[in-house]
């Protein structure tokens, strides 16, 4: 019992660590320089897409005096306003503040309005850095299409909203 308790521990330590389970490393590191030079708009599986962001961080009462990190909220979407096909994914954003980069993985929340709107890829980011509010960032996504292949798709200066 005491030899399976502390496997038990052990495990638990592991997946709280950095390269654990429940925190895994960050997406890859890419220059500044290729992430803005990523397009605005892309195709994939012939469907032409572009990215609208809101992004913003927590000043209400109950937030810590300098308030909550960056939460990004990313909308892929089709031009045509045709339904996405499945295949079609996004599992990384990366956001430049001057020479400064945040990188991180979405989180598995639903897809909200792209329950209502299927020409919509809806992401989230959380615990950001805590840049802003009031200043503009780009904001760059991974998107991968249903063979594995990927390309990275940017909204240049997207402003940082506070909520109060």
């Amino acid at each position: 019992m005491r030899i399976s308790f502390l496997g038990f521990l052990v495990f638990v330590a592991m997946a709280c660590s950095d390269n654990g389970i429940l925190n895994p490393p960050p997406p890859p590191e890419i220059p500044i320089s290729q992430l803005q030079a990523s397009p605005d708009t892309i195709l994939v599986e012939g469907r032409r897409l572009y990215l609208t962001t809101y992004l913003w961080r927590d000043f209400q009462p109950f937030s810590p005096p300098d308030g909550k990190p960056l939460i990004s909220l990313v909308y892929i979407t089709a031009i045509d306003t045709t339904q996405l096909p499945e295949s079609i994914t996004s599992d990384a954003v990366w956001i430049v503040y001057n020479d400064q980069v945040w990188r991180s993985w979405f989180t598995n929340e639903p897809g909200g309005p792209s329950e209502l709107k299927p020409y919509l890829i809806v992401k989230i980011a959380r615990e950001g850095p805590k840049w802003g509010p009031n200043v503009s960032v780009d904001v760059i996504v991974r998107v991968t299409d249903g063979r594995g292949n990927s390309q990275f798709l940017r909204a240049p200066n997207q402003p940082i909203h506070m909520t109060i």
